[in-house]
């Protein structure tokens, strides 16, 4: 017993050192470099909210008569990124797997809700050169550009699915190229992906089949234009679900700059029957929308910085109404009422953060959220939040 306690002490020992983030080599040759987040947040709020409560609030589902506050500390990830050795001439073989702790808790009770579990984020390969990428594994669609800066809502951004921020994961293959010239003063990339199928009806298990699985794959494209001071991207996504018979379809443009002090990034979308990809209010069935979102940050000075951000998900009220009771659905795949859509949803964001030179930063946000409901009421909620984050 003494040798065994004395082997776990050096563990600990060797994995509080700063060597953890230094490079590790295999025998195999292949490079092995750690990075994360810690992410912790205390806050308070007035509603419930979508897609959950705490660091993933988005969108209020139900107004509360009083406060209530708590903790989240589930936006805390780990990446293992692995670059290897050449698999032939130029040719390199790359992979990177990321977790964090939005699964489920380790059971109920008491204790439970201290105790989330890891979920799988990211797990791909990569076959690359350097100028062109052939990915396959379960990474963001092509949708995910721009991401609103916060040091709360990071797995769950500020606006998904109640503000414009679109994109979510899936098991895809993905070719990526770099078309500027080396050195050219403003880059150009093409990317296209064909991804897994999805829709409301997923159950989970691993034998499950869903109707956008059965009518084939999702297919996306992308192009992207950066300079030293800005930067865009414009991005289209196709799908077909076969029961029920619905097209799904996307065009997203978004574009951020740095002028100085001041910061704007944002992004806007035009689609179709894109719940699976977290937005339209997350209501799964077949009528048209449009988000969109902004957010500007002002450095005042090398550590203080305050940022605002807004964004709005409309959804086409006529066709959301008019559809039959069944056509329209939860993630749950629950059928929602007429009177309970949500026909639309805004969101303001502002936060004043505390940045020093190195990974450390806190910050002091606020978030409100209005839902209008079919039958015309209006659901308001507010969430303040207080937030440590440390990037490594």
């Amino acid at each position: 017993m003494r040798s065994t306690l004395l082997c776990w002490l050096t563990a600990v020992a060797a994995l509080s050192t700063p060597a953890l983030a230094q490079n590790v080599t295999t025998t195999q040759g292949v490079s092995i470099t750690l990075r994360g987040i810690v992410d912790a947040t205390f806050f308070a709020q007035d509603a419930d909210f979508g897609l959950g409560t705490g660091q993933k609030a988005n969108y209020v589902t139900l107004e509360r008569a009083n406060w209530i506050h708590g903790g989240d500390a589930r936006n805390t990830r780990l990446t293992v990124a692995l670059a290897g050795p050449e698999v032939s001439k130029g040719w390199r073989g790359n992979a990177t797997v990321e977790l964090d702790f939005f699964g489920t808790f380790a059971g109920a009770g008491a204790f439970a809700d201290e105790q989330p579990q890891p979920r799988l984020r990211l797990a791909y390969a990569d076959l690359t050169n350097g100028r062109t990428t052939l990915r396959i594994g379960q990474d963001w669609d092509l949708l995910l550009g721009n991401i609103p800066v916060s040091t709360s809502h990071l797995a769950f951004p500020l606006g998904h699915g109640s503000g414009g921020f679109v994109g979510w994961r899936f098991t895809q293959v993905r070719f990526m190229k770099t078309l500027s010239a080396a050195g050219a003063r403003a880059t150009t990339r093409f990317q296209l992906a064909l991804l897994s199928g999805s829709w409301s009806n997923d159950n989970g298990a691993d034998t499950a089949a869903s109707a956008g699985e059965r009518a084939g794959p999702q297919i996306e494209g992308r192009f992207d234009y950066t300079t030293p001071k800005w930067g865009g991207y414009l991005v289209a996504h196709v799908d077909n679900k076969i029961n029920p018979s619905i097209k799904s379809y996307m065009v997203e443009l978004g574009a951020n700059t740095t002028r100085g002090d001041l910061t704007l990034q944002g992004n806007a979308y035009i689609g179709s029957g894109m719940a699976h990809h977290i937005s339209q209010i997350v209501q799964f069935g077949d009528f048209k929308g449009w988000g969109a979102w902004l957010q500007a940050g002002y450095a005042l000075n090398t550590k203080w910085s305050i940022w605002g951000f807004y964004g709005t998900d409309r959804p086409d009220s006529t066709e959301l109404a008019s559809l039959p009771l069944a056509g329209v659905t939860e993630a749950s795949n629950t059928s929602i009422p007429v009177a309970a859509r949500r026909f639309s949803s805004w969101t303001v964001t502002p936060m004043i953060r505390y940045k020093p030179a190195g990974p450390y930063s806190v910050g002091l946000e606020w978030l409100h959220n209005e839902v209008k409901l079919g039958s015309g009421n209006i659901l308001s909620g507010n969430q303040v939040l207080l937030s440590a984050r440390y990037d490594f």
